[in-house]
């Protein structure tokens, strides 16, 4: 609740203040390898996995921008193939399945007019991902992720032409992800990039002018 009434006292201190809003659709490539541990076998997935998602700019001020998107990210599952050696239980392989929703915040700068280039923070969730662990003479073992969200910095560089956008980002985990179990891992999966096109269906301008008795407020669909 501080939060919101310091907005708005801003947003009345200033006279007057203009803000435009974007909302835009995206998709893109994403591709974030890894290797997919399993007692003796190790995978490395290095397959371009795909996303859509829907992205959203406000105007902070002249030059400066605020963007979130949300994505579904189509990653591709990863099998173990048979294990022929390993300690008792003989585990005989594991498949990963791996599906992300990434939410990600960024603050762009325009040095150049259409150009922008920013950081952020991305939040990525691990929608039922998990290990189908095979036993030779033990029933099968499901293990998630631990935890199941997990976080990383960004860096953004982005440009439009009209309602056209392509947008390229480079993300860090701050940690590896983890998955709760003794023989199943996945390592070197912190670094990783996605570039994504987006379409701009609509925006809106919003206008706030301070008047001696009230407050006016104006928003304007932008064609």
């Amino acid at each position: 609740m501080n939060k919101i009434v310091l907005i708005l006292t801003l947003f009345l201190l200033t006279d007057p203040l203009m803000s435009q809003i974007v909302i835009a659709p995206e998709a893109g490539i994403y591709h974030r390898p890894y290797l997919f541990k399993v007692i003796s076998n190790g995978v490395q997935q290095e397959k371009m996995d795909y996303y859509l998602g829907l992205m959203g700019e406000v105007r902070l001020m002249p030059k400066l921008y605020a963007q979130s998107r949300i994505n579904y990210v189509f990653r591709h599952n990863t099998e173990s193939g048979y294990i022929w050696w390993c300690f008792y239980p003989s585990i005989k392989d594991a498949k990963l399945t791996n599906k992300e929703m990434n939410l990600s915040v960024d603050i762009l700068y325009e040095p150049i007019k259409k150009s922008k280039i920013g950081i952020g923070l991305v939040m990525i969730h691990k929608l039922n991902s998990h290990v189908q662990e095979n036993f030779y003479f033990e029933p099968s073992v499901i293990k998630y992720f631990n935890p199941s969200i997990y976080y990383a910095a960004s860096v953004v560089i982005s440009h439009n032409w009209g309602r056209i956008g392509i947008s390229g980002r480079y993300i860090n985990l701050f940690k590896s992800e983890n998955i709760d179990s003794n023989d199943s891992r996945v390592m070197n999966d912190r670094s990783g990039f996605s570039v994504g096109l987006n379409y701009r269906l609509f925006g809106y301008k919003i206008t706030i002018s301070k008047m001696k008795s009230a407050v006016k407020v104006s928003i304007v669909l932008m064609k």
